[in-house]
Formats: C-alpha cells, sequence, structure tokens
C-alpha cells in the first residue's frame, strides 16, 4: 500500500491535517508532526523511507536541559517520531497500527551548538516485529547519542 495514501487512512482526521495540494510524502508527515508534540523539537525530515531516514534537530534554547545542553528528551523524541513514521512503510493493511515495545537510548557527547542529525536505519524486521536504530551526530559528524526503538504491528481492535 503506497505510504501517504495509508497515513491518510489511518491518522486520525479530527484531529490532524494533511498538506492540501501536496502529495509529497515529506512534506504531508512534516505538516503533521508540526501539528502535535514532536513538533516542539524544531525537527525536519529531510529523508523518510522504509529502510532510512533523517532529520535535523536545532539547538535552540527551547530544545535545552538547564545545563545550558540539548535536551536527551529532544533527542529521544525525534528518534522514537521517525521510528513510528517508518512503521508505516512496512504496514499491510490500514487497520494495523504500530505500538512501540522498547526503546531505549544512550548519550555519548554533550551537544551545545547547532544542529545535530538523527538518522534511522532499520535493523530487523521479522514478521510483525520492526527494530530500528537511531544515530545522532554532532556538527562534526560523531556520535551525539544512539537510540535502539522496536515497535510490533498490531491489529486495531473494533471500536
Amino acid at each position: 500500500m503506497e505510504v501517504l495514501n495509508l497515513a491518510r487512512k489511518v491518522v486520525p482526521k479530527d484531529l490532524f491535517r494533511f498538506k492540501e495540494g501536496s502529495e509529497s510524502i515529506i512534506e504531508n508527515i512534516q505538516y503533521l508532526v508540526d501539528q502535535c508534540f514532536p513538533a516542539a523539537t524544531g525537527m525536519k525530515i529531510l529523508k523518510l523511507d522504509k529502510e532510512t531516514s533523517e532529520a535535523s534537530i536545532p539547538y535552540a534554547m527551547k530544545n535545552r536541559a538547564l545545563h545550558g545542553l540539548m535536551h536527551g528528551g529532544c533527542y529521544f523524541t525525534v528518534g522514537d517520531t521517525l521510528t513510528a513514521v517508518m512503521c508505516m512503510f512496512h504496514m499491510e493493511r490500514e487497520t494495523q497500527l504500530m505500538v512501540t515495545t522498547n526503546a531505549s537510548i544512550r548519550y555519548l557527547r554533550p551537544i551545545k551548538k547547532e544542529m545535530v542529525i538523527a538518522k534511522v536505519k532499520l535493523t530487523r524486521k521479522i514478521g510483525n516485529r520492526i527494530d530500528f536504530v537511531c544515530d545522532f551526530l554532532n556538527p562534526e559528524n560523531k556520535r551525539a547519542a544512539q537510540g535502539k526503538y522496536s515497535y510490533v504491528l498490531i491489529e486495531q481492535a473494533e471500536p
């Protein structure tokens, strides 16, 4: 199933709107992201497909913790958002939902300037279980953090 058409069927229309006149998956997913919690990070989707995805995260005041470094929850939110969207590429029916079953993150280097790039890779798909790893790269292209996210695709319960 084509992902944008699938998204238009599974995303609650009473809560979210798609970008009028656009057939771009990146533009539409970015438009959706900008309507909910992850918008607070200022994340911008750069690449999106079933195997790899990327987003930028600005080192902005709103993304800082009290010590002045980028807040760990900011990293985590962006990784969780990208990986959840990537799950849609693996859904076979509009009755499926993606559910996070496990997630973890290791912080390796502090971020105190410019931009972070989140790069997600599909690491394993077995049946309805999907695993991803997300590297968060600093401006020097060194890993600042690494997140691991696991999902299962389930059938929605009848209303």
